[in-house]
């Protein structure tokens, strides 16, 4: 999942360093988290610690990874309550803030003229929205703290849908996808071309012929009801995500083919800041006194757990098949 422009979209929900979130039935948080870890705490920067609550970015139409609970109208998913108990390890209180995915890195990297003259304290300190770290985040600027692993999948109508094993099969066919994100990229790179249309340097268009009809929507939420109202053959989207999407939707949608791509998730942040640090430790700290299992279990998300040794910056790393072929 990624993305990057200059509209917020909705509400912040304040969590406090010592609160928590409650999460979906079967999938809520837990309410013996961890604390404040004194040597995760004194990573953050006294300057940046006077910014608290430090306002977190996240584009809330992506569940279970994180969405808007429709009872409570709270921000929930596992991404969300990954994110609270690092901050509680960090000793900072936290605002998460719904933000349309196309334009987080640019908010991320935001100043308003009198932040600049206060020091140019940046708009959010940093984002938890299921990104995947690619060379072209990180040359403008974004650097990213890999915290789990999910491949590109797809969904299709249980009943009637396409067959998709792999990418070649959404040639001749509608995709929706949310736009920003590397599905979206994928889409288009396929047929060698980029996101506009253009013919992409040293592109091939692997589709003989054919053509993917990208069709891109602002938030997951609306790329998913595309593909149930019929307007979209293929919905395209992170892994869990799409078993996700299956689950919920009384067995509308079905979750199809191989992941490909399976890469790092990351928490991005502005290139170089002064809280990778603490960020870093405290995701390892939670995944070596197992919060981390615990909170991935109870949301059916355990197989893209990975150790402590594979926390590390800037991983752009697949493993396995490539969604688009070099």
């Amino acid at each position: 999942m990624k993305r990057l422009h200059l509209v917020i979209a909705g509400l912040a929900l304040i969590v406090a360093a010592c609160g928590g979130t409650t999460g979906s039935p079967g999938s809520s948080s837990s309410t013996s988290g961890p604390s404040k870890v004194a040597s995760v705490a004194a990573e953050v920067p006294t300057s940046i610690m006077a910014q608290a609550p430090f306002q977190v970015a996240t584009d809330a139409t992506y569940a279970p990874n994180e969405f808007i609970n429709a009872d409570s109208g709270a921000i929930e998913g596992w991404d969300i309550d990954l994110g609270n108990a690092l901050c509680k390890v960090m000793g900072v209180a936290c605002t998460w803030n719904n933000v349309t995915f196309d334009d987080i890195i640019a908010q991320l990297k935001a100043s308003t003229p009198s932040e600049v003259a206060g020091g140019d304290k940046p708009r959010y300190q940093f984002s938890i929205s299921s990104w995947s770290p690619t060379s072209d985040r990180e040359a403008s600027g974004i650097d990213f703290i890999s915290y789990y692993k999910a491949g590109e999948s797809w969904v299709v109508k249980a009943s009637g849908g396409p067959t998709v094993n792999s990418m070649a099969d959404l040639c001749g066919h509608s995709v929706a996808v949310e736009k920003g994100t590397t599905e979206e990229t994928y889409s288009w790179q396929f047929m060698g071309q980029n996101v506009d249309g253009t013919p992409m340097a040293g592109g091939t268009n692997h589709c003989n012929g054919k053509k993917i009809t990208v069709l891109s929507f602002g938030t997951q939420t609306d790329a998913n009801s595309a593909l149930l109202s019929g307007r979209a053959d293929i919905g395209f989207l992170d892994s869990p995500v799409a078993a996700y999407q299956a689950s919920v939707t009384g067995n509308k949608l079905k979750a199809v083919g191989t992941p490909c791509s399976v890469a790092a998730y990351g928490i991005a942040v502005v290139k170089g800041s002064a809280l990778e640090h603490a960020l870093t430790d405290g995701v390892k700290y939670l995944i070596d006194n197992g919060y981390y299992k615990s909170i991935l279990q109870k949301w059916n998300v355990a197989n893209g757990s990975i150790s402590s040794s594979d926390v590390s910056l800037n991983n752009n790393n697949s493993i396995g098949a490539s969604c688009v072929p070099s």
